[in-house]
């Protein structure tokens, strides 16, 4: 008997000492932690070098929520399948808003983890205009089965100043060319796959727009290359980054440098814009970031990827809230008109 209650307390001990292996401190990184006890039936952990005390999934997608570790499961996997929000509530047994806001919370910790990362090596620099998009502003909770008095309400795109009229969802503006009501997106990708893609204004793309989108996230040693633009030029010439300007209507590349990997994403941005995955201008950036970490762990398998998501923590930042992500709003670099 005796025998039997060791053996129990030992393969207790290795299960929470490889439970503990496992765990990264959410405050400082450190892997150095150790079990503290437990509450509400969950495993807790302290951090030996910063001392934080925090749970199993303290910082992980799921903080939070009180929906099954199967469920997320399911929700991560579909969303690597680019499942549509009808197939994921479906999938999970959740409503349509806690599906979308399931999937904002996804993009927002894959934003999270990678905002610090700086491009190196060649990086190919180029914008994409968008129509301006108010998907889920004006009536979005009724469509997501959320009751709400919208008489007062005023949408965001007459509230902005991008017209005064409706804009039926993935059609292309009345407008010819550039206009207030395109959103000009900067993208920058590197030779590793590194993306870098944000809202930068309406209209034409300004130096300032660049500086806005780029500063401290491009390698001093790093060669960027860029189509002819007065503010791709402005840019360069104002950080002294090496740089290359390629004609777009006479040159498809200048020795080694083209802009062939950014104009691929540019592909797939526009073809998502379009299509029933279609985003709020608002979220664009998260939505352009979700896509560049597909782009960048795309040789990984789909358990590979589907637990680097799950585990996901960035030291030092809390996971988004459902009531952050419900309570975005227009960026304030698109709320007025660029004079540029």
């Amino acid at each position: 008997m005796l025998s039997n209650d060791f053996k129990s307390i030992k393969t207790s001990r290795k299960k929470a000492e490889s439970e503990s292996a496992a765990m990264c401190c959410p405050e400082c990184g450190s892997h150095r932690v150790s079990k503290n006890g437990s509450a509400h039936g969950k495993s807790r952990f302290r951090c030996k070098d910063c001392g934080a005390s925090f749970g199993s999934s303290t910082g992980r997608l799921s903080e939070g929520s009180y929906t099954s570790e199967k469920a997320w499961d399911i929700f991560v996997e579909g969303m690597l399948c680019d499942d549509s929000l009808p197939v994921l509530s479906e999938k999970c047994g959740i409503s349509l808003s806690t599906a979308h806001s399931w999937r904002m919370k996804l993009f927002s910790q894959v934003a999270n983890s990678v905002e610090g990362r700086i491009l190196k090596g060649v990086i190919q620099e180029d914008e994409i205009h968008l129509p301006s998009s108010f998907k889920g502003n004006w009536k979005g909770a009724v469509n997501l089965g959320i009751e709400k008095d919208y008489t007062d309400v005023v949408p965001d795109y007459r509230k902005y100043g991008f017209r005064d009229h409706p804009h039926e969802r993935g059609s292309q503006d009345r407008r010819r060319g550039l206009s207030k009501d395109k959103v000009c997106i900067a993208t920058a990708i590197d030779d590793g796959r590194n993306v870098i893609g944000k809202p930068v204004g309406r209209g034409n793309v300004s130096s300032d727009g660049l500086v806005y989108a780029f500063t401290s996230r491009l390698d001093q040693q790093a060669i960027l290359v860029t189509d002819k633009s007065k503010g791709g030029i402005k840019y360069a010439e104002s950080t002294g980054l090496a740089h290359f300007a390629l004609d777009a209507k006479t040159e498809a590349r200048k020795g080694p440098y083209n802009l062939q990997l950014v104009n691929s994403l540019h592909s797939i941005i526009s073809e998502i814009s379009h299509s029933r995955f279609c985003f709020a201008t608002k979220n664009a950036e998260l939505y352009i970031t979700w896509e560049a970490w597909k782009l960048l762990n795309r040789t990984r398998s789909l358990a590979e990827k589907k637990d680097t998501l799950k585990n996901l923590v960035t030291p030092g930042k809390k996971a988004v809230t459902m009531q952050q992500i419900r309570s975005r709003e227009l960026p304030e670099v698109l709320r007025q008109v660029s004079e540029s």
